[in-house]
């Protein structure tokens, strides 16, 4: 819906209308520039709308001639926009003009199905999850029990992880939908990989075992980073919509703004989230090793090029391939068929931007720039980066189960 407000600006002082769309919200901040003197003026809104300027009373006949704004903080909208005919005028005319009418209805069916489910799916499965980590074998049972009706109890470590892991997985999973994704299909991969590889040595379980013994901080920490994003879901959701526009009508985005005040959050979870994703991806390296030269190990003379992996960075180990960049271990796996979707979830050129220490949102422009990129980037292309980080960490907890369950108590080293 949208709601009608007569502000005054509390730099020039003048008077205007601000059209403001309003959307059912657990706390959202947004912005808009006076029309006159361009003074970014903020606002939130949750049960009420706050807004830092004066609110005045009267009717629109008294406010005749005085400028009108169009702001919306849940749909890119265009801000000159006085009446419902432009793009960007008004949110659903909006979306329906640059998808169509089959492709918006698909959009606003995912989006409202991954809002109730970060709001009433997550909460138990989070319990579930802290339970798991906690090491509460009794009240993991009963949570589980309750949210899957189990017909058999987990008696065992590995069991109450694979349950575990589950519960992640049916979350974020449904969190994301299934429009655009990737990650579902570079983690069959990686499960064939590694299916393979444990078919193929028993080195390789081994050194699956031995690195699942000490990833305990790792997995908490990959826990507690998704139900962070979960917990922002609001602020970065949006970022679902480019997912469904295509190449073709993603210029029509460049005229519109995505008002929203709330870049030092997403920022946030965007680089937490990155840094966590590439210390998982020794694990799809692992296994390809495995697969093709025998050890998790070995890394043979397959090599990303030499701009990006000079002769002398080259791994001959696992442990050497921690100490790698983040770069240069995201072109390893990249360059694996089948997995050249991680160097899009993880895009290292737009992570050095957003990362740089003069990122910033311009509210001038609606984009966020840096000195390293001064062109910069769509707020809504920045929102659809943060979600690919938040695909990338949920494709590689995943894949982190594989060395979880290894680590279990359950079994003995392998010989």
């Amino acid at each position: 819906m949208i709601s009608r407000h007569h502000l005054k600006c509390p730099g020039c002082e003048q008077v205007f209308v601000a059209r403001l769309g309003v959307e059912p919200t657990r706390g959202t901040r947004f912005y808009l520039p006076c029309p006159l003197c361009r003074l970014p003026i903020h606002g939130s809104m949750s049960n009420q709308i706050t807004i830092d300027a004066e609110m005045l009373s009267g009717q629109d006949a008294e406010l005749d001639g005085v400028p009108v704004v169009t702001i919306n903080p849940f749909v890119p909208s265009l801000y000159e926009a006085d009446s419902f005919a432009p793009t960007g005028a008004f949110p659903t005319m909006t979306l329906v003009q640059i998808l169509g009418d089959d492709t918006f209805l698909e959009f606003k069916s995912a989006r409202d199905q991954a809002l109730d489910d970060g709001r009433d799916l997550w909460p138990p499965v989070r319990m579930l999850f802290q339970y798991y980590l906690q090491g509460n074998a009794e009240m993991f049972t009963r949570t589980a029990k309750k949210l899957f009706e189990l017909k058999q109890e987990p008696s065992t470590s590995h069991q109450r992880t694979s349950i575990a892991y589950q519960a992640l997985a049916i979350a974020t999973t449904r969190i994301m939908g299934s429009t655009g994704t990737r990650g579902r299909q570079a983690f069959s991969l990686f499960a064939t990989k590694h299916t393979a590889a444990i078919d193929r040595t028993m080195e390789h379980l081994r050194v699956f075992r031995e690195r699942g013994q000490t990833s305990a901080d790792l997995e908490r920490d990959l826990f507690t980073e998704l139900d962070r994003f979960v917990q922002q879901h609001e602020s970065w959701e949006m970022g679902l919509l480019g997912r469904f526009v295509d190449e073709e009508k993603k210029a029509a985005f460049e005229e519109l703004v995505l008002f929203r005040d709330e870049f030092s959050t997403v920022s946030g979870l965007y680089q937490q989230g990155f840094e966590l994703a590439c210390k998982c991806l020794w694990l799809l390296v692992a296994a390809q090793n495995t697969v093709e030269r025998g050890s998790p190990d070995d890394f043979g003379d397959v090599h990303p090029e030499i701009t990006i992996v000079p002769v002398n960075k080259r791994p001959t180990t696992l442990k050497k391939f921690d100490g790698l960049s983040n770069a240069q271990k995201i072109a390893y796996v990249a360059q694996v068929p089948g997995w050249e979707s991680f160097a899009v979830l993880l895009n290292n050129r737009r992570r050095n931007a957003i990362g740089h220490a003069t990122a910033h949102h311009d509210l001038q422009t609606g984009r966020v720039v840096s000195d390293k990129d001064p062109a910069g980037m769509t707020y809504l292309e920045f929102l659809g980066e943060t979600f690919g980080v938040f695909e990338a960490l949920s494709t590689l907890a995943q894949a982190l189960r594989t060395s979880r369950v290894a680590a279990s108590p359950d079994f003995g080293l392998p010989e």
